[in-house]
């Protein structure tokens, strides 16, 4: 078991107060900025704490109340921050949602929420308006966008435009208390699958104090925001954070790999929070960018890629801030300085390649239900293979560990959840002794960072009663530079002897296969490139990349899909039952 460090004390009682103390220290230097007319430009800490304090003027005089629950559903903007904080600074409490739901989907989510009001903008409003008369007719409706007949955000930024606190953040006058509900996420859209998540303004502020000093962000970081701000991970360590410590957040404009190479470049930005697949798809176009450069630019990249490779393995040494500068350069990418990733086991062949080109990468590993952040990897030279140390005042312990140390990881802390909403046998099952029960496994290593196997209802048991974890067999197969996206699972075989279904579990692997690079390996040998070729060669390649596996985790049967597979906004790849991608 973990001993904890010191659970660094926040420095306010409640979540919206962060802007008034940033506001008062950083007070006319950016935060909230979004691309347009050519610059990047928005709200300064205190015209933001202004504009928040305007809305939540607004949010009351329509009747929102301390303890309300307030649904916001927008596209990433500054004022989707705004609005946030604004709800909390009513007293009320804010449930994000997610901005790819449909009428259906949200009108279940404003029911269960009992919500009393609807922030949306000019998209998102006849969403809301369609769930709402389906099933919660009497929630209020409020937009961030004029013109639709709506109390609207730039009327409260017009008729509040003094900015005075008006609740809860006058000395002496709170609206909520740091252990009161504050954000209500759940972690799905359908019914009789959501979870409500109860995050307190404790829980909240706990988790940003530690994040931000053991990543060690600073006034002088400028984050580009990529990922849904409806997701804790993004709101905690690409907002909240930055919004501590004094530092600025750019909205990106969306993930085509055009927009968000020039955003990261025009930016400024010094790092972002980011998932696998998204670094996956960076890379990707920075080989690109290599390969279809000129010969003598070209031939230059790879020679200094090659060295610092060399460097690395001979020595250990991580030359590539200094020997790739020059790469960075060329693409307008040196200001980045440092790269945070969590939702998804980061492949090391991706992490070392990252190191290689002069960027380290921070893996971490959260749930929605501990706000979210539990471990994480230090800067300035993190390591992979694990997803960090505990973060200060959080402990990690291994339930039940097995002759491997395998077991499930639970969790103690200032950061776990209050219970899931109008569930108490649910909370209470998962809740125990203070513990909360992830449902992931894994194992303490000897330096005390903790590394994810698998996900407990993801295990594969096979009839001679050995355990595999799908994780860990996909890790290895996605090293692989011919296959884009893996999925492992267990499936029957169909021999008689099994366990009660009369058959036995094996290994399959789902492979969504890189066919660009798999052409150019047919062209280098001179083969056709057909699904022959493809099956061959990823054959190949599971059979050599599970060699390091204990023979009964290897692979038994290859699926290739001929589609990406269906993904949640994070990017991770859903593994609920429904329809997996066509077949080749």
């Amino acid at each position: 078991m973990s001993q904890p460090l010191r659970a660094p004390a926040p420095v306010v009682r409640l979540v919206p107060e962060l802007m008034e103390y940033a506001a008062e220290r950083h007070g006319e230097r950016p935060f909230l900025l979004r691309y347009s007319a050519g610059a990047w430009t928005g709200y300064t800490f205190m015209a933001a704490a202004r504009a928040m304090r305007a809305f939540a003027a607004l949010l009351e005089r329509d009747g929102v109340r301390p303890g309300a629950r307030v649904a916001l559903q927008a596209d990433n903007r500054p004022e989707w921050v705004l609005a946030y904080l604004s709800v909390l600074a009513a007293g009320a409490v804010v449930v994000p949602l997610d901005a790819q739901l449909k009428e259906q989907e949200v009108g279940e989510l404003l029911h269960a929420a009992e919500a009393t009001h609807a922030i949306g903008d000019a998209r998102h409003l006849p969403v809301l308006d369609a769930a709402r008369i389906a099933r919660r007719p009497l929630v209020r409706l409020l937009s961030l966008d004029a013109g639709s007949g709506r109390s609207h955000w730039d009327q409260a930024q017009r008729e509040y435009a003094s900015g005075e606190a008006p609740f809860g953040l006058e000395a002496g006058n709170p609206r909520a208390e740091p252990h009161d509900l504050a954000v209500l996420l759940f972690t799905s859209g359908t019914t009789g699958q959501a979870k409500g998540v109860m995050l307190s303004h404790a829980n909240l502020l706990f988790n940003v104090e530690a994040v931000a000093r053991a990543l060690e962000f600073g006034p002088a970081d400028r984050f580009l925001s990529i990922l849904p701000l409806h997701h804790t991970f993004e709101t905690m360590a690409g907002i909240l954070c930055p919004l501590r410590v004094g530092a600025s957040v750019c909205s990106a404009r969306g993930l085509a790999s055009r927009e968000l190479r020039e955003d990261m470049t025009s930016s400024g930005a010094t790092l972002f929070v980011g998932v696998p697949l998204l670094y996956e798809k960076l890379l990707n176009a920075i080989d690109k960018g290599i390969d279809e450069a000129p010969f003598a630019a070209r031939w230059l990249a790879r020679a200094l890629l090659g060295a610092t490779r060399l460097v690395r393995q001979l020595t250990g040494l991580r030359v590539g801030r200094t020997l790739a500068r020059p790469l960075r350069r060329r693409a307008g990418l040196d200001g980045l300085r440092m790269f945070v990733t969590g939702a998804a086991p980061f492949a090391p062949d991706m992490f070392w390649r990252y190191v290689d080109l002069g960027w380290p990468v921070l893996e971490g590993y959260g749930l929605t239900e501990t706000s979210p952040v539990v471990c994480a990897n230090r800067p300035p030279s993190p390591s992979p293979g694990a997803v960090g140390w505990p973060l200060p005042g959080v402990e990690v312990r291994v339930d039940s560990p097995d002759e491997d140390g395998d077991g499930e990881l639970v969790v103690r802390g200032p950061n776990v959840m209050l219970g899931y909403w109008r569930q108490p046998a649910l909370t209470a099952e998962v809740l125990q002794d203070g513990w909360f029960h992830t449902g992931d496994l894994g194992r303490v290593l000897g330096d005390g960072r903790v590394r994810i196997t698998g996900r407990l209802k993801n295990m594969i048991a096979t009839a001679a009663g050995k355990k595999i974890y799908p994780e860990e067999v996909e890790l290895q197969l996605a090293n692989s530079p011919y296959v884009l996206e893996v999925m492992v699972t267990g499936r029957a075989d169909g021999a008689p002897g099994g366990p009660s279904s009369g058959e036995r579990e094996e290994v399959h692997a789902h492979i969504y296969p890189n066919l660009e690079a798999l052409e150019g390996l047919a062209r280098a040998q001179g083969k056709t490139f057909d699904e022959a070729f493809v099956e061959r060669v990823l054959r190949a390649e599971v059979d050599a990349r599970c060699e390091a596996l204990a023979p009964y985790k290897r692979v038994k049967k290859l699926i290739v899909h001929a589609s990406e597979f269906p993904k949640t906004t994070t990017g991770k790849i859903r593994r609920e039952p429904g329809p997996l991608p066509r077949q080749r």
